[in-house]
């Protein structure tokens, strides 16, 4: 191997390990206690979001749901994430996609723009999620309907804006 195609291989390495740099340390550091969650709760992820991945009943409003979603995304939590997603519209077909996808780009924001109150069993958060893929910075705005199945909410679907 010459030593430009061992220099080119090395950078690759290198620009891989960066790019999961944020999933990687989220997995990680998911059981410090003292680290904040992703969700923005400035609780810890093992007294947040972690107890919504191990008892999905323990999210009790559309809002909570959201926010441990958006944490299974950081962490490419896919189990969770079909989980709660609603069986009507879960995209088990895509499974590996999603998580490929999660696992290649580095989230780095949530804000919840708007919560309407629950009507019927139903529920609407809207937010907007920060990531970056390639260094390109993305947003994704998105008001997401909420349902409840099977006694827990789920995510059924939304609206890109």
């Amino acid at each position: 191997m010459s030593a430009f195609t061992k220099l080119i291989k090395d950078q690759k390495k290198q620009a891989s390990k960066k790019k999961n740099r944020f999933n990687l340390e989220a997995n990680t550091n998911a059981n410090r206690v003292g680290l904040y969650c992703a969700c923005g709760s400035k609780k810890s992820y093992k007294l947040c979001c972690s107890r919504i991945h191990k008892n999905i009943y323990l999210a009790t409003s559309p809002l909570a749901l959201m926010k441990s979603r958006y944490v299974a995304f950081v962490m490419g939590d896919i189990d969770f994430l079909m989980l709660s997603h609603h069986s009507s519209t879960r995209p088990d077909q895509e499974k590996d996609e999603i998580l490929r996808w999660t696992q290649s780009i580095n989230w780095s924001n949530l804000e919840i723009t708007e919560v309407v109150p629950v009507h019927q069993q139903e529920g609407f958060v809207s937010f907007k999620a920060s990531y970056t893929d390639k260094d390109v910075p993305h947003v994704i705005y998105e008001k997401s309907r909420f349902v409840i199945e099977n006694n827990h909410w789920t995510y059924i679907d939304g609206i890109h804006f």
